[in-house]
């Protein structure tokens, strides 16, 4: 198999035919190795990934607070640059961008801030506790005593030896129960990243099944009609086979975009 194949693929899977995709899973099933390299590639690209998201909340979150905290246009533009300078003191050894571009950066911070405004039809997000509720269990069964906490959403990707039941192989399982609140009456495509198996059921109905070892990080969707303001039974349940294990939770409809399902939009019951 190519190295531009193999780039192709670690780039975006959804770009390549169907002769690739079945290129691409007959060299991984005949090369172990090769199948552990491109994990271990996916789950430095996903540790990456989330580090920017996380880079990104706290600019967005910096440029709500100066705006909000200025009177005008030109104190705002003012604030920007006296926190450029402050950055560009403070670290020195790294290569700024030059003041006009920071000031014109954190404005396009505002602008993609107001542009993410929840429509005006959308249901408000759900009140008092939100999460889910999660159990954790040593082994692929779901068996045995759990350990049990409160996780705010699916959002996981748990590196070797980080596993939340420190079980040595990293071989472990979850369920997570509680409610979703759709924010549409619509329907809701509902899709997963999973490595190894998942289950998703919606008021009872099996929306994904996925209960398989995986060589590397799966997609599956499912979809249902979900009822705006109303509180949904919610089920998952996971296993991960050893090593590096991946979980995703995200839902999009014709009136909203895809995300993975937001804290807000859960609740444990």
């Amino acid at each position: 198999m190519s190295e531009p194949l193999i780039a192709k693929w670690l780039d975006d899977r959804r770009s390549l035919s169907e002769d690739e995709a079945l290129e691409i899973q007959r060299a991984l099933s005949a090369d172990p190795e090769l199948a552990q390299r491109v994990k271990d590639q996916l789950g430095l690209d996903d540790l990456l990934s989330r580090r920017l998201s996380v880079d990104r909340g706290s600019f967005e979150s910096q440029v709500a607070q100066r705006l909000a905290t200025s009177g005008s246009e030109q104190a705002f533009t003012q604030s920007t640059l006296d926190a450029a300078r402050r950055s560009e003191r403070a670290q020195s050894w790294r290569s700024w961008l030059p003041e006009a571009a920071a000031a014109a950066l954190l404005i396009a911070g505002l602008m993609f801030l107001l542009l993410r405004r929840t429509p005006d039809s959308a249901v408000p997000a759900a009140a008092g506790a939100v999460g889910l509720q999660a159990e954790y269990f040593k082994g692929r069964e779901l068996k045995g005593s759990p350990m049990r906490r409160r996780d705010p959403k699916i959002d996981f990707a748990w590196a070797k030896g980080t596993n939340p039941v420190r079980e040595p192989k990293d071989i472990f399982s979850a369920r997570w129960t509680g409610k979703i609140l759709p924010r549409f009456s619509e329907r809701y495509t509902l899709r997963t990243q999973n490595d190894d198996g998942v289950r998703v059921w919606i008021d009872g109905k099996l929306v994904i099944d996925d209960w398989n070892a995986r060589y590397v990080v799966s997609e599956n969707r499912g979809e249902i009609e979900l009822e705006a303001g109303k509180r949904h039974d919610l089920r998952i349940e996971y296993y991960n086979g050893g090593d590096l294990g991946v979980l995703r939770l995200y839902w999009s409809s014709a009136s909203q975009k895809e995300e993975i399902v937001p804290e807000s939009q859960l609740s444990p019951e």
